[in-house]
């Protein structure tokens, strides 16, 4: 099967209705994605975005339209340990938008970021989302029980830029 392309790009006011309507989406809030309870309130965020290079809008290139977010944060851990955190739209799941995102991200993250690690955390209840890390390289870590807000388990998952230089 054959997907559409994505690219990602920094945020643009021009995205705040897709950034309001992808976060109503309440699968994605019980995955912990932040919501907001009005445009004004997405006006907000993206403007304070549009300033991050590591925080994207997941666009498919044919259509121009923003069907997810992704990021990866410098967690403060130690320098060059990044964690990523990403949301596909409710409509456009399960075409391959996720596994190009993170692929697309964890590549920026090895070659603009110098990281030595990309790490990602996964509600046990997501499913899909742990399928496309270990689809895009990342390792099974381990479970943290009830650690999630819900009081649901979180699934650790990480790719070392040794793990990611062997799969290129």
């Amino acid at each position: 099967m054959e997907y559409p392309t994505i690219h990602l790009r920094t945020w643009q006011v021009k995205d705040v209705p897709a950034l309001y309507h992808i976060c109503l989406d309440a699968e994605l809030r019980a995955n912990g994605v932040s919501f907001y309870d009005n445009i004004a309130q997405s006006l907000d965020t993206i403007n304070a975005w549009k300033e991050l290079p590591n925080q994207r809008a997941i666009v498919e290139t044919s259509s121009d339209e923003v069907v997810g977010m992704i990021s990866l944060g410098d967690m403060n851990r130690y320098h060059g340990y990044y964690e990523m955190e990403y949301a596909i739209s409710a409509h456009k799941r399960n075409r391959g938008y996720g596994k190009q995102a993170v692929s697309k991200m964890i590549d920026y993250g090895f070659t603009e970021l110098q990281a030595e690690v990309v790490a990602a955390w996964v509600h046990s209840h997501n499913p899909a989302s742990a399928h496309v890390l270990e689809q895009c390289g990342f390792s099974f870590e381990g479970r943290l029980r009830k650690h999630a807000r819900d009081k649901s388990d979180t699934l650790c998952y990480s790719i070392t830029k040794e793990d990611w230089q062997t799969q290129k």
